[in-house]
C-alpha cells in the first residue's frame, strides 16, 4: 500500500507538472498571437508609407525634364533660388522616406523569420508534449528505452531553437520543460520497475482469489438452499397453483351460500314484515270492532233491543227444539196475586219460561 500511495503521489506530481507546461504553452501561445497582430499592424504601416512613396514619386516626376549643372556661381535670390530650395527640401525628403521603408521592410523581414521559428518551436514544443503524455501510459522499460534513445535529440534541438531565438521570445520555457522532463525521468527512476511489476502481480493474484472466493461463496449460497428448499419433482411443480386454484373456488363457492342464504333471510324478513303489517290492519279493526260494540253495549236502548232479540231467539229455539219438555206456567202479575189463576186461561196468563227451565234447556250451570 506504502508504494501505491507512493505511486499516486508520483502520478500527481507528474499531471501538476504537465498542468504547469500546458499553462506555459497556453501563455507562448498567447504571446505568439500578440506578436502576429503587432506584425499585422507593422504590416499595415509598411502599406501605407509604401503608397505615400509612390505619391511623393509620382509628384516627383510629374516636373519635366532638368538638366542639372554642377558647380553653379552664385546667383542672386529669387524666385529660382526658392524652388530650388523647395526641391532639394523634397529630396531629402523622400531620402529620409526610402530609408524608413527599408527600414521597415528589414524588421518586417525579421519579423517574418522569428515567427516562422516561433512556429516551428511551438510545433516541436506540442509534439514533444504528446509524446509524453502517451509515454505516460506505456510501461516504465519502454520509457525509458525511448528516452534513451530520443533524449539527446529532442532536447538539444529545443535548446537550440530556444538560444536562437533568444529568452526574451520564449521566456525560457524549454529550459523549463526540460527540467520537467529530467524530474519526471527521477520520478520514474525512483520508483523501480521490478516493485511496479511486483504490485501489478499481487493485484492480479489479489483479484483473482476475490473471484474465487467470491463464486465459492455463491455456490454454498446455491447448496444451502437446496438443501433448506428440496425441488419438487416435474408432476408437482404447478401443485402451488392447483392448491391456489382449489382455495379459490371453495372461496367463491362459500360466497354464493352466503349471498343465497343472505338473499333468503332478505326475503323472509320482507315477508313477515308484510305479514306483521297485515296482522297490525286486523288488528286495528278488530280493535275497532270492539270499541264500537262495548260503545253500544252500553247504550240502554241497545240493551232494551238486545234483551228483546235474546227472549224471542230463546222462545222460538225452545219451541223448535224441545216442545215437549218446555212446560208453561202462568205469568203472574200484580193485580193477580192472590186470585186463582188456572194454567189454560190465555186471557190473564203467557205461555213464558222460568229462570231455572232456560238454564236447563240451555245447558248452562245455575
Amino acid at each position: 500500500q506504502e508504494q501505491l500511495m507512493e505511486k499516486d503521489q508520483c502520478i500527481t506530481k507528474l499531471q501538476d507538472a504537465l498542468q504547469k507546461e500546458r499553462e506555459k504553452n497556453s501563455r507562448l501561445q498567447s504571446r505568439y498571437t500578440q506578436q502576429a497582430a503587432e506584425l499585422k499592424r507593422r504590416e499595415q504601416l509598411v502599406n501605407r508609407m509604401r503608397e505615400k512613396l509612390s505619391q511623393f514619386t509620382d509628384r516627383h516626376r510629374d516636373r519635366g525634364v532638368s538638366i542639372e549643372i554642377m558647380n553653379t556661381l552664385p546667383k542672386q535670390s529669387g524666385p529660382r533660388d526658392a524652388m530650388s530650395q523647395s526641391a532639394r527640401h523634397d529630396g531629402r525628403k523622400d531620402e529620409a522616406l526610402r530609408l524608413m521603408l527599408e527600414r521597415r521592410e528589414a524588421e518586417l523581414r525579421e519579423a517574418m523569420k522569428l515567427r516562422h521559428s516561433l512556429t516551428t518551436l511551438l510545433h516541436a514544443l506540442k509534439s514533444d508534449m504528446q509524446q509524453t503524455l502517451k509515454e505516460m501510459g506505456k510501461t516504465v522499460e519502454e520509457m525509458e528505452m525511448e528516452e534513451r534513445e530520443e533524449k539527446t535529440s529532442d532536447t538539444s534541438r529545443l535548446v537550440k531553437s530556444e538560444q536562437s531565438l533568444g529568452d526574451h521570445v520564449t521566456g525560457g520555457v524549454f529550459l523549463e520543460w526540460t527540467r520537467v522532463q529530467q524530474r519526471l525521468m527521477e520520478l520514474q527512476e525512483q520508483s523501480p520497475s521490478t516493485v511496479q511489476t511486483d504490485q501489478e502481480k499481487l493485484l492480479a493474484q489479489l483479484e483473482e482469489e476475490l473471484e474465487q472466493s467470491r463464486e465459492l461463496v455463491r455456490i454454498q449460497q446455491q447448496l444451502l438452499q437446496d438443501s433448506v428448499v428440496s425441488p419438487l419433482p416435474d408432476p408437482l411443480i404447478d401443485s402451488y397453483y392447483l392448491e391456489e386454484w382449489e382455495r379459490l373456488q371453495d372461496k367463491w363457492a362459500e360466497f354464493n351460500r352466503q349471498r343465497r342464504s343472505f338473499q333468503q333471510e332478505r326475503q323472509a324478513f320482507t315477508d313477515a314484515a308484510i305479514r306483521l303489517g297485515h296482522e297490525r290492519c286486523e288488528f286495528d279493526q278488530q280493535k275497532a270492532l270492539l270499541l264500537k260494540q262495548q260503545f253500544l253495549s252500553t247504550s240502554p236502548v241497545m240493551k232494551t233491543l238486545q234483551s228483546n232479540r235474546r227472549e224471542s231467539t230463546a222462545l222460538s229455539d225452545l219451541r223448535t227444539m224441545a216442545p215437549d219438555r218446555l212446560s208453561l206456567s202462568p205469568c203472574v202479575t200484580p193485580s193477580s196475586e192472590g186470585s186463582e189463576v188456572t194454567p189454560w186461561s190465555g186471557q190473564n196468563t203467557g205461555l213464558t219460561p222460568n229462570t231455572p227451565e232456560l238454564y236447563c234447556i240451555l245447558q248452562l250451570p245455575f
